[in-house]
């Protein structure tokens, strides 16, 4: 009997995606919960690192768990598929001798969209402004890496993303990626963005596509690196702190900011994903016979 193409001869074998849509339902469900769990205890906490004291609200700290939770499920799901599975994931987290051009894109490729996209806000809509110091940039992306980049790039890209493509083509498995991780989101963006009858719309459709673009960046970039997650974790941590700095310079400028980024996002995603389509449809199909 023979089977369907095989369109990624690097992907893991064809197999039944089952514990996958429960790792994604399960993921979503419990990250929500978190997210969405009225807060009781109020006040920060303080912190020090490398010499900065920071307060620590009680909300952000549930932000940052319910960031967490789907790259710890994802340890836990792939210890209960097998030994293989997790060996899989700690190698692409171990897998850090990638070239140095690939880390040069991981930290250039954000802030270059998200100032070109500023640049574009603050010339079409003058306004006082005032920009961060660059310091403020690095405790931004020092302080973001540990927790949703690290764990969220665990669960998205060196367990689900090899998952789908098990099964789908590369391009594929970034565009499902892309609206599950937008969808994900959704909840954080509510409790987090000051939204409102006017902009709720437009903000919501606007970094949904942001995401949705940016899960064929990182799709595009973990491939090129050779599968190499500190990699794509760099990237993640590197778009926060570039979004969050932009939007901190023309702050009643954001919806403009959003949808401005968003459509250079989408620009940078087509070519990319273009890219990977090519590396694809280039493969010499194979196919596999069943006994």
């Amino acid at each position: 009997m023979v089977t369907k193409d095989i369109l990624n001869p690097q992907a893991e074998p064809r197999q039944t995606l089952k514990p996958l849509w429960l790792f994604f339902c399960v993921s979503a469900a419990c990250s929500w919960i978190i997210w969405l769990w009225p807060l009781e205890q109020q006040g920060p906490i303080y912190p020090s690192l490398f010499g900065w004291r920071l307060g620590v609200p009680f909300a952000l700290i549930k932000l940052l768990i319910g960031n967490c939770v789907p790259g710890i499920l994802a340890l836990v799901w792939t210890v209960f598929e097998g030994k293989q599975h997790f060996r899989r994931v700690l190698s692409s987290l171990k897998n850090w001798k990638s070239s140095p051009r690939s880390y040069l894109i991981s930290i250039t490729l954000p802030c270059i969209i998200y100032l070109i996209a500023l640049d574009i806000v603050l010339l079409l809509f003058p306004a006082p402004h005032t920009f961060p110091p660059i310091k403020e940039f690095f405790k931004s992306l020092l302080m973001t890496l540990p927790f949703g980049p690290f764990w969220e790039e665990i669960a998205w890209r060196a367990y689900a993303l090899r998952k789908l493509e098990g099964r789908y083509s590369r391009f594929a498995s970034a565009l499902f990626l892309g609206i599950y991780w937008a969808v994900w989101h959704i909840p954080l963006w509510l409790v987090t963005l000051n939204l409102n009858q006017s902009n709720r719309i437009p903000v919501l459709t606007g970094a949904f596509v942001n995401l949705v673009a940016w899960a064929f960046i990182f799709s595009f970039l973990y491939h090129r690196s050779s599968d190499s997650l500190p990699v794509v974790i760099l990237l993640h941590a590197t778009y926060v702190a570039a979004s969050s700095q932009a939007g901190a310079v023309s702050p009643y400028r954001g919806v403009y900011l959003l949808e401005i980024s968003a459509a250079l996002s989408v620009l940078v995603g087509v070519v990319l994903s273009r890219r990977l389509h090519d590396k694809v449809s280039n493969l010499v199909p194979l196919d596999r016979t069943e006994g």
